[in-house]
């Protein structure tokens, strides 16, 4: 058997023809068919071939080569075809599966959206008529609720067209739909004061279990879905820190925001909050029990059982206090805040606070807090500035 001639982007084999091209970057080599029948390399057949090789070029050329319409039979033809039948439903699913270790609050949250997309563009819709006009124009005649919701709905959009165009050779058409521009709400933490009412009102009114929640909440500035997942496992007695690596969320504990644990500092408030549980949960109570890290420190007087979410304290105890200390209304959130504040108040390092806080560096502590880090100074750097510029005494010495 001799070895195949190859010219031109025909191998003629020994008992078939192959053509080979390359097309959007990637090397084909197709077996030559006429009729569904597999071409015997017959002098009119190679000459046919030559032909069709001829055309295949030129029609890379201009763009308009369709791999099916020359290689029906082909497995990658075939393939090519099921991706490019995909509706834009399809798409959505799809995408969506390739999220399917996310969390279920957020799966939740990218399927809502979804659906909204689907309802927008249609289910049904062939991919390669969502043009860039048209999903434009739709995103932007659109009256949505808040730019901010916009901007979480266009995260799984641009994941589905970004799929899709992979596998499509498809321009992007979300190139140039940027996000809105929104306002995130300022800090809104509590004064000294006012927190110390907060807490009296908690003490004098409800559950001791409540008040110790809410004072070790204020003492650390975790975050809520992480004061409710921490574990007598997790405090350091000797050290006096506390190991932060979960979070709950929609009723499921995950990671951390930044998948990074860390540990916390107890001031000794907040070792009073943790030695007040101590009878509830660490040494007695009937809530869920961890092999390694025992049972979970905070817990719902109401039921017994472990906080499941930020809701209850805020209703059931939260929201009473303010009203009866005569506080305006602020989130539960706002307990965070309230020790950033106070902490910058009292003249702590920022980085330190940042670390305490769980954010990645000092900036985020910086852009947030820069309000109460220029008032935590108490005057020393407008005093320095006035010295300079200032002192009419020195401007008129000067000018002599």
């Amino acid at each position: 058997m001799g070895a195949p001639k190859i010219g031109n982007g025909v191998e003629i084999r020994e008992k078939s023809i192959r053509l080979f091209f390359v097309w959007n970057g990637v090397r084909y080599r197709e077996t030559l068919t006429i009729g569904g029948i597999v071409a015997r390399p017959t002098s009119a057949n190679t000459k046919h071939a030559h032909r069709v090789a001829q055309e295949i070029r030129q029609q890379i050329a201009v763009g308009a080569f369709d791999l099916a319409e020359h290689f029906p039979d082909s497995p990658r033809a075939k393939k090519i075809a099921a991706v490019t039948t995909r509706t834009f439903g399809q798409w959505c699913d799809l995408w969506l599966e390739t999220k399917g270790r996310l969390a279920k609050n957020t799966l939740s949250q990218y399927r809502n959206a979804l659906l909204v997309w689907k309802s927008m563009y249609g289910e049904d819709t062939p991919m390669d008529q969502l043009t860039h006009a048209v999903v434009a124009a739709r995103v932007g005649n659109t009256p949505w609720k808040s730019a901010k919701l916009l901007n979480n709905y266009l995260i799984c959009l641009r994941g589905v067209f970004s799929l899709a165009g992979r596998e499509m050779k498809l321009n992007d058409p979300m190139e140039g739909i940027e996000n809105s521009k929104h306002q995130a709400p300022a800090p809104d933490p509590l004064s000294p004061d006012e927190m110390e009412q907060i807490l009296e009102k908690i003490r004098k009114n409800s559950d001791i279990r409540a008040w110790a929640y809410f004072e070790f909440a204020f003492m650390t500035g975790m975050r809520p879905e992480e004061i409710i997942e921490l574990r007598w496992g997790d405090v350091d007695w000797r050290s006096k820190t506390i190991r932060v690596e979960r979070a709950r969320t929609a009723g499921e504990s995950k990671p951390l925001k930044t998948y990074n644990s860390r540990d916390v500092d107890l001031v000794s408030r907040a070792l009073s909050a943790l030695e007040t549980m101590k009878p509830w949960t660490m040494l007695g109570g009937s809530n869920e029990l961890d092999a390694e890290l025992g049972r979970k420190i905070f817990e719902n007087p109401g039921t017994d059982k472990p906080w499941n979410d930020e809701r209850s304290q805020r209703d059931t105890y939260w929201r009473p206090a303010l009203r009866g200390a005569g506080i305006r209304w602020r989130r539960p959130y706002q307990t965070r805040h309230t020790y950033a504040t106070n902490a910058l108040g009292a003249g702590v390092n920022p980085a330190y606070i940042a670390r305490q806080m769980g954010h990645k560096n000092a900036k985020m502590l910086f852009t947030v807090y820069s309000k109460w880090i220029d008032g935590a100074d108490r005057g020393r750097e407008l005093a320095k500035l006035e010295q300079v510029l200032g002192n009419e005494k020195t401007a008129l010495k000067k000018a002599v």
